[in-house]
């Protein structure tokens, strides 16, 4: 895959190029990274890269930055061998890198995150799911999932693939593993967002298949090989949300971001199972309630999404113009 400068400068400036430990400089958040842009372009700039190459002196009279913050710039730039050695290993394990100047970033992620927008994304499998029509099945990783739960989560398989939908899930244990066996099963597509893990993810059973079929999107804002944490998670959920149509919530904590996509409507329509107590919390919040999945109006349901992705649609085209 070809790069243009901007999306090259924008990998070096936000991706942790080893997995679990810090670097000599902090790699920019998506937040930093986005105020970072603009401060370019304020200044004149047609984009990030056109600081590669630029000393420290001139990142700070150039961005009008202290001298701190042009040494982090500066460091960050300043990685481009070991960056084309890491994307070589990763694009021969099948791995691509997309960021927000490649014309085949996920636009749903772009639009509805805005500023939070992931810089980057690890990419394999299925592209076109990214973009296309999903419903996120979600649950902790470990939570034991009942059989009417799990008798649930694979009718909303069916249904989706029976209506053109991918299955969106985080890639744990629970029920994401088990809405993923439930695709397969079915013939549907998945695509899994996750918080870390992604090389060993990748030929774990039934993905591996999956991708080999041509039925499967991954996508991580990690490094292939960091751990999951507590801030991946919620970094992850959040494009979760972003990625689909509607969202399904099996069981919570509370803790991994459900709130935040309630509150600024990552996702339009949020649903939770009343089987699990803890997701009254996010009932009383503005999430629909769903008291049996197996009987789930899916066709009726996709209706209201359909249109409610169309009239975004329509509001995003209008202010881009």
């Amino acid at each position: 895959m070809a790069y243009s400068r901007d999306a090259f400068a924008t990998m070096l400036l936000t991706m942790a190029l080893v997995p679990n430990r810090e670097e000599y400089a902090r790699p920019y958040s998506a937040q930093e990274f986005s105020r970072l842009e603009r401060r370019a372009r304020e200044s004149g700039l047609a984009g990030v890269g056109e600081l590669v190459g630029v000393d420290i002196s001139g990142l700070m009279i150039e961005l009008d930055i202290p001298e701190e913050e042009a040494y982090r710039i500066y460091t960050l730039l300043s990685r481009s061998v070991q960056l084309s050695y890491l994307m070589e290993r990763f694009f021969e394990a099948g791995m691509e890198i997309v960021t927000l100047h490649s014309d085949d970033y996920p636009a749903r992620l772009a639009r509805r995150l805005g500023d939070a927008a992931p810089p980057f994304l690890y990419r394999c499998g299925n592209a076109a799911l990214l973009g296309g029509p999903a419903v996120a099945v979600l649950g902790n990783s470990g939570v034991k999932t009942s059989q009417e739960l799990r008798t649930g989560i694979e009718r909303l398989a069916r249904e989706a693939a029976a209506h053109g939908y991918a299955v969106v899930t985080g890639g744990e244990l629970g029920v994401s593993r088990v809405a993923a066996n439930a695709v397969a099963a079915c013939g549907g597509s998945l695509v899994d967002v996750l918080g870390g893990g992604l090389m060993e993810h990748l030929t774990e059973a039934p993905f591996a298949q999956l991708l080999s079929e041509g039925r499967m999107a991954v996508a991580s804002m990690e490094h292939p090989e960091a751990m999951l944490t507590v801030t991946h998670a919620i970094a992850r959920n959040r494009a979760i949300f972003a990625l689909s149509d509607a969202a399904f919530i099996c069981n919570t904590d509370n803790r991994r971001g459900e709130t935040e996509a309630l509150r600024s409507r990552y996702c339009d329509w949020i649903y939770a199972w009343t089987g699990y107590p803890a997701n009254a919390t996010l009932i009383s919040r503005g999430a629909t309630p769903v008291a049996d999945l197996t009987a789930f109006d899916f066709e009726g349901a996709s209706r209201n999404w359909r249109r409610s992705q169309s009239e975004q649609m329509s509001i995003f085209d209008l202010l881009g113009e």
